[in-house]
């Protein structure tokens, strides 16, 4: 047991290591379409060892719309309609994570873009990833990778991913 906790620990270490905090945009066909990008922001997935965690999957997703409902040009769908899109379809939030599941919970919302991804904790530091997906496509169009040392900061985290998946978006236009 001690052995898998150090290599979780290992294995989180070097993610953070390895991650750079600046931003890099890549020039996307843009999102077609006449009514501006509806996005449909997807809870995110804990994947820390800790499952108190898990609800911080929805408040980060909460967060990320709250930021980018205010910029021009972006449209969020609502969370109750996902939620009930989910108990339509009969899934949990796990299934969100496949992407192909993801892109057709994004047709059903109305949604041109998807938003989906990640977040880790682990010795109070925090690691949340997101990619943006093409709903028509499953191309991904964007994305962003915050990191932070205190899990209590969760929504600097989130402003900050917000800002970059926005700029990914605006990036391709």
């Amino acid at each position: 047991m001690k052995m898998r906790k150090l290599i979780i620990c290992c294995l989180f270490i070097i993610s953070f290591i390895g991650c750079g905090t600046q931003a890099t945009y890549v020039k996307h066909e843009p999102i077609d379409s006449d009514k501006g990008i509806i996005i449909a922001i997807l809870p995110l997935q804990n994947n820390s060892p800790d499952r108190s965690f898990d609800p911080a999957g929805i408040t980060l997703s909460d967060l990320i719309a709250a930021k980018m409902s205010v910029k021009k040009g972006f449209k969020i769908v609502e969370r109750q309609k996902i939620k009930d899109l989910l108990k339509e379809m009969k899934l949990g939030l796990a299934g969100l994570q496949d992407e192909n599941t993801a892109v057709k919970i994004g047709k059903m919302a109305g949604a041109n873009v998807i938003a989906l991804g990640s977040f880790s904790v682990f010795d109070n530091k925090v690691l949340l990833t997101m990619r943006l997906v093409k709903v028509e496509t499953g191309e991904i169009v964007g994305g962003a990778k915050e990191k932070g040392n205190d899990a209590s900061n969760l929504d600097v985290l989130a402003d900050n991913a917000a800002e970059k998946l926005a700029d990914s978006l605006s990036a391709g236009k």
